[in-house]
Order: C-alpha cells, then sequence, then structure tokens
C-alpha cells in the first residue's frame, strides 16, 4: 500500500499543480487566451502544501505499518506475497554485476526518454518504444536468454492485464458517448447549471462539474479540450477570471484520477502492487476528503484575489 500510494499520490499531486502540465495546463491555458504557464506562483504555493499534506499521510501510514504490521489493510494479502517471494527465492536474491550494469543502462535510457519529452518532442510511441528498449537491453546486458526475457515480459503484462481491459473498457464508452454527443450534453447541461450558482460559489462549483466530467472524459487533455472552450467564457459571465477556470480544470481532471476505476494507469498500478480496489478506496478517501477541503480552500482564495490574469 504504501509503495502504491507513494507512485500514486505522487503522480496525482504532481499532475494536478503542475506549472507546466502540457495535457492540462498549457493546453487549458492556450484555449482560455491565457499566456502560458501564467499563474505559476500561486500554483507553486499550491503545490507545496499539497506536497506536505499528502507526504505526512502516506509517512504516517507507513509508520503505523511498521510499529504494527497487522494494522496494515494489506496484511493478510501481503503475507501471501511474501510467500510467494520466498518460495521464487526473489526476498533474497542479490544482484551480481551484469544485472547492476542493467540498471544503470536502464536509468540512462529513462534519461534520454525524458530529455526527448521534453526538447524532442516525443509523445506515447517514443516512451513505449525507450521501455521496451530497457527491457530488451537490460535483459541482454543481464545475461538472459531470448527465452528469459520474454517469458519475462509475458509475466510483466500478465500484472497489468486487468488494467488494459478496463482501459479498453473505459474508452470504449468514451468513443461511443463522444460519437453520440453525449459527452457534449453533459458538460453543456452542467456550464447552464453552473450560470445560477452565487458568485461566491461559482468557483468551486466550476470544480465540481469538472469533477464529474472527469468521469467520462479520462484523458486530462481530452477534458482540457473538451471544457475550456466552455468554461472559459462562462467564467466571464459568472464573474471568475479564466485562471480560476483552469486552476478548476486541473482540479477536477487530477484529483480523482486515482479515485476512478476508469483511469488506465491507476488501475495499472494497483495491479502491479497487488493492491485491491476496495482496499485503496478506503486508504484513500479519507486523504482525498482533505484534499477536496484544501481545493475549496484555494479556489476561494483565487476567486477572492481575482487570481489572473483576467
Amino acid at each position: 500500500m504504501t509503495a502504491a500510494a507513494t507512485a500514486l499520490i505522487g503522480s496525482q499531486v504532481g499532475f494536478t499543480l503542475a506549472l507546466a502540465n502540457p495535457f492540462t495546463t498549457i493546453i487549458g491555458q492556450k484555449i482560455a487566451g491565457l499566456p502560458l504557464m501564467s499563474g505559476w506562483g500561486f500554483r507553486l504555493i499550491m503545490m507545496v502544501v499539497f506536497l506536505a499534506v499528502t507526504i505526512f499521510y502516506v509517512c504516517r501510514y507507513a509508520l503505523k505499518v511498521k510499529a504494527n504490521p497487522q494494522s496494515s489493510t494489506m496484511y493478510e494479502i501481503d503475507l501471501k506475497t511474501r510467500e510467494s517471494m520466498e518460495e521464487d527465492k526473489l526476498a533474497t536474491a542479490k544482484l551480481n554485476v551484469r544485472q547492476k550494469i542493467a540498471g544503470i543502462v536502464a536509468i540512462l535510457i529513462f534519461c534520454f526518454m525524458v530529455y526527448g519529452v521534453i526538447s524532442l518532442g516525443w509523445d506515447m510511441p517514443q516512451i513505449g518504444g525507450s521501455f521496451v528498449a530497457i527491457g530488451i537491453l537490460g535483459g541482454i546486458i543481464a545475461g538472459m536468454s531470448g527465452d528469459d526475457i520474454c517469458a519475462a515480459f509475458i509475466e510483466g503484462s500478465t500484472n497489468v492485464l486487468e488494467g488494459a481491459l478496463i482501459i479498453g473498457v473505459s474508452r470504449g464508452l468514451a468513443v461511443v458517448m463522444s460519437n453520440a454527443q453525449i459527452t457534449d450534453t453533459i458538460v453543456n447541461a452542467l456550464a447552464t447549471v453552473l450560470q445560477n450558482v452565487p458568485s461566491s460559489l461559482s468557483a468551486l462549483g466550476m470544480v465540481v462539474a469538472q469533477t464529474i466530467i472527469e468521469f467520462f472524459i479520462s484523458s486530462g487533455s481530452g477534458q482540457a479540450v473538451a471544457t475550456m472552450p466552455i468554461m472559459a467564457p462562462l467564467a466571464d459571465l459568472i464573474g471568475i477570471t479564466r485562471q480560476t477556470a483552469v486552476m478548476a480544470c486541473q482540479f477536477g481532471d487530477g484529483l480523482t484520477n486515482i479515485l476512478y476505476p476508469v483511469s488506465g494507469y491507476f488501475i495499472a498500478t494497483l495491479g502491479l502492487a497487488k493492491v485491491p480496489y476496495e482496499k485503496w478506496v478506503k486508504f484513500f478517501m479519507p486523504l482525498l476528503a482533505v484534499e477536496w477541503v484544501m481545493t475549496a480552500i484555494f479556489m476561494f482564495i483565487a476567486q477572492a484575489i481575482q487570481w489572473g490574469p483576467f
């Protein structure tokens, strides 16, 4: 649970409050006609606060489980996992020199992939190819045979098969809803409701609307493209800045990325960590409640100071 929380909650806060997230921040600001990466100072303050709270939450849980392993909701499942690891002799495995070199090569390829995304405009095909290269080169350098590399790849793919199936079903629903213009109808209906929300609650109401839309559009960039052409001018009508409207999109999309089961990477991570969805919800919901309270406070502040530009 701690391992899954470290990966998932870290990505949640980083994605939601990123100063230059190309999928939500940049696309949202571009559609809203805002200077790109504007408003970074207030976003940085929010990120620091959210990180402090979430790090405290995860560390407190980890220390509690360390002091009393039976307090973990994953205790019985972890016992079975440890037994299987001991049977496979993974728990006592030591890295040899070739395996250490393979690990270094994997890190170098990963760093080059990050450079490619930032400077060369790489997207999912190039990212996927980089991970395949890590698997193949790492296996060869570590002394694995071709059969062993393929077997390891199949074993790893099996662990995320459940997530892949859920991704396929959720994407199928998204395609049907988009082609039938159901998504457009939902967005329009929520925007109409927001026009009647009191001005003091309009920013928070926009977050609620974006959170609902996130269930139907799990892609951050897709949600920004679908909603911001409506939400940006709507923000002008209901008296909040467009910068605040972009932030509402970020909060609405990012916070529930690790709650809604239609999020592919979220379900895949739970599968790899062997954490059942219901166990995760029990662990995560108290933190999400705190995050929603912090979101409400920051959105009220943004509206009170008329966070801009425009």
